[in-house]
C-alpha cells in the first residue's frame, strides 16, 4: 500500500511544494483532527517517500499537548539536522518510517534472493530500488539491523 494512502488513512493531505533549502517535509496539524503534510517536491521521490512516513510517524506517535498547535503553527519541520536524529522524537519517526518501508520479513526475503556473490554496493542499490527507498536509507536500515558492518 503506498505510503501517501496510510497517511490519507490517519487523515493527512500530502502536498507537494518546492521547499527552500534542505527542508523535507513539515506537518500542520488542524485542531479538528486532520492534518496537512508538506513534502518537498525538488526532492528525489525516495527522499520524499521517507519524508511522508517520517512525518506520518509524528502524526500517530506525536500527538500530545507537548506538539499540539493552532492552524498557524508547523511541527515535525524535517531537515538535514532532523535527519541526523539527536531528538528522541526524530529518532522515532525516522525508525518508524525505515520500519514501514523497508519491512524486516520483507527485507530478509529480498535479501535472500540476492545473488551470492554481490558486492555491498550492488545489494545497497538493488534493494533500494527494490524498496524505493534512497541507497542510504537501505545503508542506515541495513546497519541499524546488523545486516550490514
Amino acid at each position: 500500500m503506498p505510503v501517501e494512502h496510510l497517511a490519507g488513512l490517519a487523515g493527512a493531505q500530502i502536498r507537494y511544494e518546492p521547499f527552500p533549502g534542505e527542508l523535507s517535509g513539515m506537518v500542520h496539524r488542524y485542531p479538528h483532527g486532520s492534518a496537512v503534510v508538506g513534502v518537498n517536491s525538488l526532492h528525489p521521490i525516495a527522499r520524499q517517500r521517507f519524508t511522508v512516513a517520517h512525518e506520518l510517524a509524528h502524526l500517530l506517535l506525536h500527538n500530545n499537548e507537548q506538539f499540539h498547535v493552532d492552524e498557524k503553527s508547523l511541527i515535525g519541520l524535517r531537515t538535514e539536522v532532523s535527519g541526523r536524529a539527536i531528538d528522541d522524537n526524530e529518532i522515532e519517526a525516522n525508525q518508524f518510517a525505515a520500519e514501514l518501508l523497508m519491512p524486516f520479513d520483507l527485507l530478509i526475503q529480498e535479501i535472500r534472493k540476492l545473488p551470492r556473490d554481490i558486492g555491498a554496493e550492488d545489494a545497497i542499490a538493488k534493494l533500494a530500488e527494490r524498496f524505493q527507498v534512497s541507497e542510504q536509507a537501505m545503508t542506515f536500515r541495513l546497519s541499524g539491523l546488523g545486516i550490514l558492518k
